[in-house]
Order: C-alpha cells, then structure tokens, then sequence
C-alpha cells in the first residue's frame, strides 16, 4: 500500500467514526424530545409540542442527510478500486 492509499484509507475511517457520533447524539436528541413532548402533552403546552416536533423532524433530516454521505462514500470507494484494479 502507498502512503496515498493508507491516507485516503484513514481519512474515509475517520469520517465514518464521525458519522457514528452523530447518530449517537441523535439518538439521545430523540430520548429528550421524546421525553419533553411527552411533558408538553400532558400540561398542553402547545409551544412544547411544536418545538419538540421541530426537533425531531431535524433529527430525522440530519439521519438522512448522514446516509446519503454513507451511500456517497460508498459510491466513491467502489469507483477507486475499479480504478485500482484497471491500473495493474
């Protein structure tokens, strides 16, 4: 393997790790919302209602936006080992 190779290598992990974060932190954005809709609902809090709706909505845009970028990253790996491939 060529340093080029090792760097991309580590560069794609370390995406993926972050990518993973993120969806640890959203899991826990959906625990807190959850829990606070649920306060809302039973004071009626319409505000607490909309604001925790919000909030999962974004939650939902951030997890599809995170697998688009896997699906990209996918894409991109595949193209550069055909690539490798047809170079030897």
């Amino acid at each position: 393997m060529t340093n080029k190779t090792i760097l991309r290598e580590i560069h794609r992990e370390n995406k993926s790790i972050n990518r993973n974060l993120q969806r640890l932190a959203n899991i826990g954005l959906i625990g807190l919302l959850g829990k606070s809709a649920e306060a809302a609902k039973k004071t009626d809090d319409h505000v607490g209602k909309t604001l925790a709706k919000t909030g999962l909505i974004l939650v939902a845009v951030s997890e599809i936006v995170l697998m688009i970028a896997d699906i990209i990253d996918y894409r991109e790996a595949k193209i550069e080992q055909q690539l490798e491939e047809d170079d030897e």
